[in-house]
């Protein structure tokens, strides 16, 4: 067979490659080697060459090439450079005619089609020993191993990755540079972040704080317009955003893409009397009821207003700044609340003291720009929640300040005075006193609609924004502690007579009573569906006495039921309440059922107020301490300490937890990113 000699290679390793890389599909992009001066085999060896029916006449557009001989992945696999060189390092130890022969056998199995090759390889298998199939076995196996995310589509490739924990994805991005680009996709951190942030994963159970929008700059905005804005003469309410974290989920493409959720403000914790002021007042007043109180509803117009006019002209919706949003990598903002969740766990934090008030703090709330505070010195102080600076000091209250709340446009009061104010924090200013209660006003809560508000005279009123009537609620036999308008269409609230009761505001009944505290019921709080661990077999017999009433959550799935017949823990979502009373406990609620759940011990004394979330509990007690609890499981976390007389007030944020005291002194715990020490 004649031999043409074509220009030698420039090395071996390009002369060796084509022949151990080949198949029949990939002859016409890289050529066979073939025979040249270097490699020529003497005249006494006979030489062979594949029939020509026996070659591949398959067009180049139809053929398919495998994973090993596809041109865009073989300059991924850096591994069979190495083997070449080390294959070149054995091949220069033999004489120079084994060299040839083992060239030609190369050249004629790499030119041979793929069923010829598996004959060969067959025959050459029968004719192998027990140390050559060991050695082929251990070489194979690597060979095998295929790159299935650079082959498959991206789709596919995402959906593998969305499967891992965030501690495997951040292994996989350290594998090479392909399997970097996948791991580090928005589409697979959004995923991550779906799971994880403001609620806990069902399948680890870890779950990652909602940070908050900060609003800053539209928050001075509001205040200036305020200021150089006058009221309208026609009543605007201003929609609130709902505090239910439910809505995450749906909200979470459009708030996160500017690296923060959307802002839910936290509900308040407020609380009754502090041990130390409780007035004689009350004590007359208790005297005077008679023992058992007829539950009946009445509806009459608000004693402050004539006719059907609303309750107050709230100042023109600011005109928000535009600031150009820019989106950040899922992956960042995973980082970022890790962070933070790392903060809360391992208690790093930094410590604020706000200092003004020459009484007691008896409320607060919070959110991303202001903290606003009420006093036993009858007024409430506006406070610059990251400088600590006191912007206003509102007065007009006769008596203690016990309740506040606040939106974007407006803060509403309730004092020992028997009023409700509302005003423009913003400015100063108040807009308009509601009277109606025939005694000190403990507690209040409102939306976009309503406002409800509780009293030591035993009753719940509801003033409607819109049209100025007030209903009054009847049913309490004792000091009304805390109320909080449950999914706009409930109320729920707690009282000295020990019970907790769930209200129809449209009905203006009583649907429910929680009984099981042995102590007043100073404070509660109610949240959308929570994950909690219960008792499997407690839940079930649960179930089977109310087997007569369908019970679904809001989102129409039924509540689950077990058939374990073992007291053995279990996991699940549903609606709940969280009170806290003077029998020193907190409860954890069914809203469904009224069952209660869970009990938490801890404090020495009485529990006067609480605030929580779908990762965790905050509580102030008589016993100057804060405890921290893990919401699903119940078990505290760890306690806080600094107050140096009962925390009469919490409130909880993703970052932060503030406290007030009856010594006076607001406390800002912050787990901020930017703090990695306590």
């Amino acid at each position: 067979m004649a031999y043409s000699s074509p220009p030698s290679p420039s090395n071996v390793v390009e002369l060796l490659a084509p022949s151990l890389c080949l198949n029949p599909d990939a002859l016409e992009d890289l050529a066979p080697v073939q025979p040249n001066e270097v490699n020529l085999l003497p005249p006494s060896f006979q030489t062979l060459a594949w029939s020509e029916h026996s070659s591949d006449s398959t067009p180049k557009s139809q053929k398919r090439l495998c994973y090993r001989h596809r041109p865009d992945l073989r300059s991924k696999r850096a591994a069979d450079e190495i083997q070449l060189e080390e294959l070149q390092q054995d091949i220069k130890r033999l004489p120079k005619q084994d060299q040839q022969i083992i060239s030609h056998i190369w050249s004629l199995f790499g030119s041979a089609p793929a069923s010829h090759r598996q004959l060969v390889l067959s025959g050459l298998l029968t004719q192998c020993c027990v140390p050559q199939l060991s050695f082929l076995s251990n070489n194979i196996q690597p060979l095998l191993r295929i790159d299935f995310l650079s082959i498959t589509p991206p789709e596919i490739a995402f959906r593998i990755l969305s499967y891992l924990d965030a501690t495997s994805l951040c292994h996989a991005a350290q594998v090479c540079k392909s399997w970097k680009r996948l791991a580090d996709d928005d589409v697979v951190w959004h995923r991550m972040c779906e799971q994880h942030i403001g609620l806990k994963c069902t399948k680890c159970g870890w779950g990652l704080p909602l940070l908050e929008k900060k609003k800053v700059r539209s928050r001075r905005h509001l205040e200036q317009v305020s200021q150089s804005q006058p009221l309208l003469s026609q009543p605007q309410i201003q929609e609130i955003h709902d505090s239910e974290p439910e809505e995450l989920a749906q909200d979470m493409n459009t708030a996160m893409e500017a690296a923060s959720a959307s802002s839910h403000p936290s509900p308040p914790a407020s609380v009754t009397m502090s041990p130390t002021r409780r007035r004689d007042s009350f004590d007359s007043e208790d005297d005077s009821r008679s023992p058992k109180r007829t539950r009946h509803n009445t509806r009459s117009p608000s004693p402050a207003m004539e006719g059907s006019t609303p309750l107050f002209q709230s100042p023109e919706p600011p005109v928000k700044a535009t600031e150009g949003s820019t989106k950040r990598p899922w992956k960042e903002i995973y980082s970022e609340r890790l962070i933070v969740e790392r903060n809360w766990r391992k208690r790093n934090y930094r410590l604020k003291e706000f200092k003004g008030h020459q009484d007691g703090v008896m409320c607060l709330q919070f959110d991303d720009s202001y903290l606003i505070t009420g006093s036993y010195d009858n007024t409430a102080k506006v406070w610059n929640i990251e400088t600590g600076e006191c912007l206003r000091t509102l007065t007009g209250h006769a008596l203690c300040i016990r309740a506040l709340r606040f939106d974007e446009a407006k803060l509403i009061t309730g004092s020992m005075d028997r009023t409700i104010k509302i005003w423009n924090y913003h400015t100063g200013q108040c807009i308009r006193t509601l009277q109606g209660h025939t005694d000190t006003v403990v507690t209040l809560d409102f939306d976009s609609r309503i406002l409800a508000s509780g009293s030591a005279d035993s009753t719940i009123k509801i003033w409607n924004f819109a049209t100025g009537e007030c209903s009054t609620l009847t049913g309490h036999r004792d000091l009304v502690n805390k109320v909080q308008i449950y999914k706009k269409k409930f109320i729920v609230s707690a009282s000295d007579d020990t019970t907790v009761k769930l209200w129809d505001i449209a009905s203006r009944t009583c649907l429910r009573t929680f009984t099981g505290h042995v102590g007043r019921v100073q404070c509660l709080q109610t949240s959308g569906d929570a994950l909690i661990s219960i008792i499997a077999n407690r839940f079930r017999r649960s179930q089977q006495n109310n087997a007569t009433a369908l019970t679904t959550t809001d989102s129409g799935r039924r509540s689950p039921s077990y058939e374990s017949s073992s007291d053995s823990e279990t996991r699940t979502v549903m609606p709940i309440i969280i009170t806290g009373g003077l029998d020193n406990t907190l409860k954890v609620w069914n809203v469904e059922t009224g069952e209660c759940l869970n009990t938490l011990f801890g404090h020495e004394e009485g529990v006067w107020s609480l605030a929580f979330d779908k990762l965790r509990v905050v509580s102030g007690s008589l016993d100057k301490t804060i405890k921290v609890w893990d919401t699903e499981s119940g078990q505290c976390q760890y306690t806080l300490t600094g107050h140096n007389g009962p925390v009469t007030c919490v409130d909880l944020g993703d970052t932060k937890v503030v406290s007030g005291s009856d010594d006076g002194t607001v406390y800002v715990w912050d787990y901020g990113v930017d703090y990695t020490s306590s």
